[in-house]
C-alpha cells in the first residue's frame, strides 16, 4: 500500500529537501530480508515520501530509520510495521538550551584557541571534511555506514572550528529538512582538539540557524535508549544486542554528550513494508558496518 497522502512535510533522519529537478536517494539492498532500505534522500520542495514510492520505486518492500513518532504513525495507518531503536533530542532555539552555564564555560575555553566558522561547499572543503574524519578520535577504525550522511554535499551546510593555523579542529555538518529544522548529521573532533570545540560548533551553529528564522536543531538520534521500559519483544532485543556493543559504539557517552545541551527527546521508530523480522536487523547490523566494528574491536582487544 502506498504512503497515504498527508505525508507533505514529514522525512526521517538524514533526508533533506533541495531546489532539483528530481529526487536523489540512497538505497541499499538488505541481502537476508529482502527489504530496500532508504538510509537518506534529497527531495524537491513539493516532493513527498509518497511521490518518491509511487514514481521510482514501485512495489518494492521499503524500509526507512530514524521516523518520529508521528511519521511512524502515519505509517502504520498504511500497514507498515513501526519498531522503537532510539531516541531523538531535539533542541528549541527558542528558548536558552544553548546557552546554559555549563555549555559557555565550554565555549569560552574553546574560543582561547581558535573560532567557528560555517564552509561554503567546495570541492576542496569536501576533501578536507573527510581529512578530519581520517583525524578523528575514532579516524581509524571501520567506520559506519548510513546511518548519517557523512560527506558535505551542496544542500547540507558545515561549521567548523579553526583554530590560530588555520587547522580544523571540529565540525558539525547540518542538513535542512524543512524551513524550520536543522538536523545533525555528522559531529567530528581530533583526538589532540581543545576542549569546548564541539560545545562551540554547536553554540554558533544555533545562533546561525535562529537568526535565519529555524526553531528546532535535532541532535540526531541515540540508539538503544529509550523513554521507557514498555518495549515490545523486538524493540527489547534489538535494544539488548545493541547495548552490548557499548565497547565500540558508546552511546551512553553520546546520550550524556547531547543531554548537556538539554533536548527535548522523543522515540525513534524503524519502519518497514509490510512487516519487520529479525532478518531485517542482522541485515541493518550487517551493512551498517557494526559487526564490522564490533569484530575489528575484538581483534585489537585479543592482540594487546
Amino acid at each position: 500500500m502506498p504512503l497515504t497522502p498527508t505525508l507533505a512535510d514529514e522525512l526521517p533522519l538524514s533526508w533533506t529537501r533541495a531546489c532539483l529537478p528530481s529526487p536523489r536517494w540512497q538505497a541499499i539492498r538488505l541481502p537476508f530480508s529482502g527489504f530496500t532500505w532508504l538510509a537518506y534522500a534529497t527531495l524537491p520542495p513539493d516532493y513527498t515520501l509518497d511521490h518518491l514510492q509511487r514514481e521510482y520505486l514501485p512495489g518494492t518492500r521499503l524500509l526507512l530509520r530514524g521516523c518520529s513518532a508521528s511519521l511512524a504513525g502515519q505509517l502504520a495507518m498504511a500497514d507498515w510495521e513501526c519498531i522503537r531503536v532510539g531516541i531523538e533530542g531535539l533542541v528549541d532555539l527558542r528558548g536558552h538550551s544553548l546557552q546554559r552555564r555549563s555549555v559557555r564555560k565550554m565555549v569560552r575555553a574553546a574560543s582561547r584557541y581558535g573560532y567557528v566558522v560555517e564552509m561554503p561547499w567546495s570541492p576542496s572543503a569536501v576533501a578536507h571534511l573527510r581529512w578530519l574524519a581520517r583525524e578523528a578520535r575514532y579516524g581509524q577504525r571501520p567506520q559506519l555506514r548510513y546511518l548519517f550522511r557523512t560527506i558535505f554535499e551542496p544542500e547540507t551546510r558545515l561549521f567548523v572550528f579553526v583554530d590560530a593555523d588555520g587547522i580544523w579542529q571540529g565540525a558539525l555538518l547540518l542538513t535542512q529538512p524543512s524551513a524550520t529544522t536543522a538536523v545533525t548529521e555528522l559531529m567530528l573532533r581530533r583526538q589532540q582538539a581543545p576542549a569546548g570545540v564541539m560545545e562551540a560548533l554547536f553554540a554558533t551553529a544555533g545562533q546561525t540557524l535562529q537568526a535565519e528564522g529555524f526553531h528546532f536543531l535535532s541532535l540526531n538520534e541515540v540508539p538503544f535508549h529509550h523513554l521507557d521500559h514498555r518495549l515490545r519483544p523486538l524493540e527489547r532485543l534489538v535494544t539488548l544486542v545493541g547495548r552490548q556493543m557499548g565497547a565500540v559504539y558508546d552511546t551512553n557517552g553520546l546520550y550524556h554528550f547531547k543531554a548537556k545541551f538539554a533536548p527535548v527527546w522523543r522515540p525513534v521508530y524503524i519502519c518497514a513494508q509490510p512487516r519487520l523480522s529479525l532478518l531485517a536487523f542482522v541485515d541493518l547490523f550487517t551493512v551498517s558496518g557494526c559487526l564490522e566494528l564490533a569484530a575489528s574491536s575484538l581483534y585489537r582487544q585479543r592482540a594487546a
